[in-house]
């Protein structure tokens, strides 16, 4: 679809080109122009409806571009839900069978037996590290799923949920949105560095406001790309369907009545500010003294 788009708009321009060329011609070749007036309001109407096609096929190209993004994180979302399933069902299934063994153990009075099991599970038995909760089903899917990317990526990356969101007034697969094009960016970004590749992310609740603060030690970000980093297509990527990636997190954030900051120095921070309950959000500086979150940081 996208390439086909993208025939349609080049095609398009060829034709218009085309079209101008054959009129600048006849215009040169003909030995009375005055012949010509009787056609102008054709050739002008002409003129414009190649140009309209033109600005409709590129505006076409770039929904279907934007829809390919959203299909793509929907897909990586369903992905990081199903990946959290397998695991839960892996975990029942492993709890269940050393359950059985150590009930039939203790009915055959094998207790130092399984004691020892117990040990041996103690000792190899992760459980607790395998997924880690943050209050939010969507969320504890998408967090759990990065932690793994970062891993494979060799990259340092804690989260931290410090309030209760299990109420936030956000679609899961839109804070998901949110929140993975946010990461996917910070991991892209960390990776440009040889060493010290940290990403965090730490979600508060500050002047009735959900504050997301996404960190990573890439590098430093100028001025003039901050300000264009949400423009529809804007990338420093050389890559198809790149671009729309922060430009559908500032829509979302939009959406739902938020705003975005970006501040980069040492390292470079995205600070997401969503109203609680549709509440509008404070313009005033967040301050936590005033957060009643709760919780800890988990190191992936």
């Amino acid at each position: 679809m996208y390439k086909n788009g993208r025939s349609v708009i080049i095609s398009t321009i060829l034709l218009n080109t085309l079209f101008n060329v054959l009129i600048n011609q006849e215009i040169y070749l003909s030995k009375d122009i005055h012949d010509l007036k009787a056609f102008l309001p054709f050739i002008n109407l002409a003129v414009l409806l190649l140009s309209g096609l033109v600005v409709f096929s590129i505006k076409s190209l770039e929904e279907n571009t934007k829809k390919i993004v959203e299909l793509n994180l929907l897909k990586t979302h369903l992905s990081q839900v199903e990946n959290l399933i397998n695991t839960l069902q892996v975990q029942k299934h492993e709890h269940s069978r050393h359950i059985q063994t150590l009930q039939a153990m203790l009915h055959l009075d094998e207790a130092d037996k399984a004691i020892e099991y117990i040990e041996g599970i103690a000792e190899n038995y992760r459980h607790s590290e395998e997924i880690v909760y943050v209050g939010h089903p969507a969320l504890t899917a998408l967090l759990n799923g990065k932690r793994k990317v970062a891993e494979a990526m060799k990259i340092d990356f804690a989260f931290s949920v410090k309030c209760d969101i299990a109420d936030i007034n956000i679609p899961p697969w839109d804070l998901c949105s949110i929140l993975g094009n946010l990461l996917d960016n910070a991991f892209d970004a960390v990776l440009q560095a040889n060493i010290d590749r940290r990403v965090a992310i730490e979600i508060k609740h500050e002047d009735l406001n959900y504050v997301m603060y996404v960190y990573n030690t890439g590098p430093k970000i100028p001025e003039a790309v901050r300000q264009r980093l949400f423009i529809a297509g804007f990338t420093t990527k050389k890559s198809e369907a790149r671009g729309y990636g922060l430009y559908l997190v500032k829509k979302l954030v939009d959406r739902y009545g938020g705003r975005i900051d970006v501040v980069s120095e040492e390292r470079t921070t995205f600070i997401v500010y969503l109203p609680d309950r549709g509440r509008k959000v404070d313009d005033k500086n967040s301050s936590p003294k005033n957060s009643h979150c709760h919780g800890g940081a988990v190191k992936g």
